[in-house]
């Protein structure tokens, strides 16, 4: 709207009589100031979405509204409003707040707060200082008493209740200097945060408030939402568990860790809890072909039209001997690089460049240590192996050889475009609202970019093939598990101050049905577990997050919830059951030799114990090795017990040679009555090899982590061991 509508607007208003502060506040943001209220709040991951009501006067036409203060943390870009029934906001802006008498006010508070901090710290300091003085006086004293305590022993003039009272006095006055010490270091310590704290105040952003300007399509007033973000707010979600013996369902108490910071108090406020990102654009990524590059080299620089570059790439194919068996820095290996390069074309060696900033990105330095051993092989394909073991690659642009990070190398190769066609380029459009939500988030082309790269290097593994070995299948799972886009709305309103420290608040509470069994693992530990089949009946899903479990009243540990949909089962762990015993014995080993293979056989005995006085109900595992190729065969030869029919485990761990077996435990299996289970195998390999080595890791299932329900029984795949197999 132009100037002169307004101006013609207004004279009209005063020539028919109308309301003088209809239009009240147009170009006077004084007599403008609106009521309003903050009645919604929605917190993402890092920032809050809040929504004020603002009551808008009775009257005609249109009329210009302040709104404030805003907060602190707003985000430049992300105001937003909207109107209601016959009131229409024709735009939102926000306006630098002037510094009046109460801006200057705080100021001024601010700065006397930091001057007498400063004199308080000057203060503390001089304290100190006379404090460590005083001790080094005790000090002297006390070597002085010393010295002359010998004197007056040698002339017998020895005084002993004076020396007595001296040496009480030295100590005495030592700690009471010493305890002093210590509490001003802890005043200093907290003056020096309060400073700080105080000086954050007085430099802080200055607030500003919204200018709305409204058109009224009736006399009659209303409300109208302001919407903006405000950064400096996060959530995240917190359990309890709490159970009540075998026959009860287990209480879930869904929580959430509540951080406000924003500057603003939110009052009596509708809060709801998202995981959603609003600054992603609604559309989903487009999928970029996936391009396939050259085996030779680390880039796609074979085709370029470069004379200098053609030159490197040709000595990078020559056959050389890189003999590096022993962990050697990587400048050395460089060093080689550049002198088997020599020749006719590079007298001094090839060009070679190391990027400081791709060596940053991998966290590599020039002495970080590779090995290699190779004869015969092209230098660009040696080079390529050697770099891959520390994050790196090379690329060759310029005529250069560069060294430099993997990331770098992909950025090099599709680089990013400014006129991509892609994407929601004409969304920014909607800034008639009063700035929309343009500026808040990255480039969406951008986003998708990154998307494709990352999906692109999954593909790779899934492509790639070891030569002479099958590729690992990985069993469909329906979905994805990334942290879905859920919000939960909290029941009533809420207070929710802005203060540094995390707040917690009750999101809901439901009661899951429990199957209750105890998991055994002699191999890793000869504790018993009790756990719990657990079903989220609740009506939304559970996200990661940590989880307080309680059992019959007490604390038992910490674990982690993973990601669990509406309706979907998982296993929760309620500690040591220490009623419950197990055991694992190795009872026979032996090595023959058939045909031209080296069998080796073992047997196994497990014990189990129930010193309660109900039957429970035992996962029992164990594991056989499992070979990798043709060089080793591994089989069960007999057990005493059916392995676990369960369909989950024989499709997944069972595959993997891990045993379970499903017992009953009835009570009273204490002594000589213990349940036993043993099982054999037989491991064959070809007598002309050495030993075998067995690695330890990635085993699939913990009580609760990694997946909502595994199949295997636990840990986490770190600290691999290598082990040989010792006979008597």
């Amino acid at each position: 709207m132009t100037a002169p509508w307004w101006l013609a607007a207004g004279l009209a208003c005063a020539q028919l009589g109308g309301d003088p502060d209809g239009a009240k506040g147009v170009g006077d943001p004084a007599g403008g100031r609106a009521t309003s209220r903050i009645a919604a709040v929605t917190v993402y991951r890092g920032q809050a979405r809040v929504t004020r009501e603002v009551q808008v006067p009775e009257g005609d036409g249109a009329v210009e509204l302040i709104v404030g203060p805003l907060p602190p943390r707003l985000l430049e870009g992300s105001l937003f409003a909207e109107g209601s029934d016959g009131l229409r906001v024709v735009s939102a802006r926000i306006a630098p707040r002037a510094a009046g008498d109460d801006a200057r006010r705080e100021a001024r508070e601010h700065e006397q707060e930091v001057a007498r901090l400063e004199a308080e710290e000057a203060r503390l300091r001089k304290e100190a200082e006379v404090q460590e003085q005083d001790l080094q006086y005790l000090t002297r004293l006390e070597g002085f008493t010393g010295s002359s305590l010998g004197k007056l022993t040698d002339v017998g003039r020895l005084d002993s209740g004076a020396v007595v009272e001296l040496s009480r006095f030295v100590m005495e006055s030592r700690e009471a200097k010493t305890k002093a010490a210590v509490d001003l270091a802890e005043q200093i310590r907290s003056n020096a945060v309060a400073m700080g704290e105080a000086r954050s105040r007085l430099r802080g952003p200055t607030q500003g408030d919204a200018v709305l300007l409204v058109r009224r399509a009736r006399p009659g007033g209303g409300t109208v939402r302001l919407g903006y973000l405000a950064d400096s707010a996060d959530w995240t979600p917190r359990y309890r568990l709490r159970g009540e013996g075998d026959k009860a369902p287990v209480v879930l108490e869904y929580l959430a860790s509540l951080v406000q910071r924003t500057g603003e108090d939110w009052a009596g406020v509708a809060v709801r809890l998202s995981t959603a990102d609003p600054s992603l654009d609604a559309a989903p990524p487009d999928l970029l072909p996936l391009k396939m590059a050259g085996t030779v080299g680390a880039t796609d620089a074979e085709s370029s039209d470069d004379e200098a570059s053609r030159k490197v790439l040709a000595e990078l194919r020559k056959p050389v001997d890189m003999r590096f068996p022993q962990e050697t820095p990587l400048e050395d290996v460089l060093k080689y690089v550049r002198t088997a390069g020599a020749g006719p074309a590079f007298p001094e060696g090839l060009p070679l460049y190391v990027d400081p900033i791709g060596l940053n990105e991998a966290d590599k330095t020039s002495t970080s240590p590779v090995t290699i051993d190779l004869a015969g092989v092209p230098l660009g394909t040696s080079l390529n192996l050697a770099l891959k073991q520390i994050g790196l690659g090379w690329m060759v642009r310029g005529g250069v050889l560069q060294i430099t990070s993997q990331e770098a190398i992909d950025q090099a190769n599709h680089p990013s475009r400014e006129d991509d066609e892609t994407g929601m380029a004409g969304m920014a459009g909607m800034g008639g609202m009063g700035g929309g939500m343009g500026g808040l988030g990255a480039d969406p082309n951008a986003l998708g970019r990154r998307l494709n790269r990352a999906a692109a290097g999954e593909q790779a593994e899934e492509l790639r093939v070891a030569e002479g070995r099958e590729p690992a299948v990985a069993e469909e799972e329906a979905g994805g598990r990334d942290a879905q886009g859920v919000a939960f709305a909290i029941e009533g309103s809420l207070d929710v101050p802005s203060r540094p420290e995390a707040q917690l608040v009750e999101v809901a509470r439901v009661e899951l049905p429990a199957e209750y069994y105890a998991k055994a693992v002699p191999v890793l530990t000869s504790r018993v577990y009790r756990l719990a089949r657990l079903t989220n009946t609740a009506p939304f899903t559970l996200l990661p997050g940590e989880v307080d479990v309680h059992d019959g009243g007490e604390f038992v540990g910490r674990m982690r919830m993973p990601l669990v949909a509406a309706g979907e089962p998982f296993v929760a762990g309620f500690g040591v059951d220490p009623q419950l015993q197990v055991a694992r014995r190795l009872i026979r080993k032996s090595r023959t030799v058939q045909g031209g293979n080296q069998v080796l056989t073992y047997e196994f005995r497990l014990s189990l114990r129930n010193f309660r006085p109900d039957p429970v109900k035992v996962q029992l595992w164990d594991r056989l090795p499992q070979a990798e190729g043709e060089s080793a065969a591994v089989s069960l030869v007999k057990t005493s017990a059916e392995l676990s029919e369960d369909p989950l485990y024989q499709r997944a761990a069972r595959l993997d040679n891990l045993l379970r077996w499903d017992v009953d435990l009835p009570p009273g299996t204490v002594g000589d009555k213990a349940l036993y289970v043993t099982y054999e195998f037989r491991l064959e390999y070809a007598r002309d090899l050495p030993p075998p080595r067995f690695e330890s890791g990635g085993l699939k299932e913990a009580p609760i982590g990694g997946g909502a329900m595994s199949g295997g029984p636990g840990g986490d795949g770190r600290g691999f061991q290598t082990l040989r197999p010792a006979f008597e």
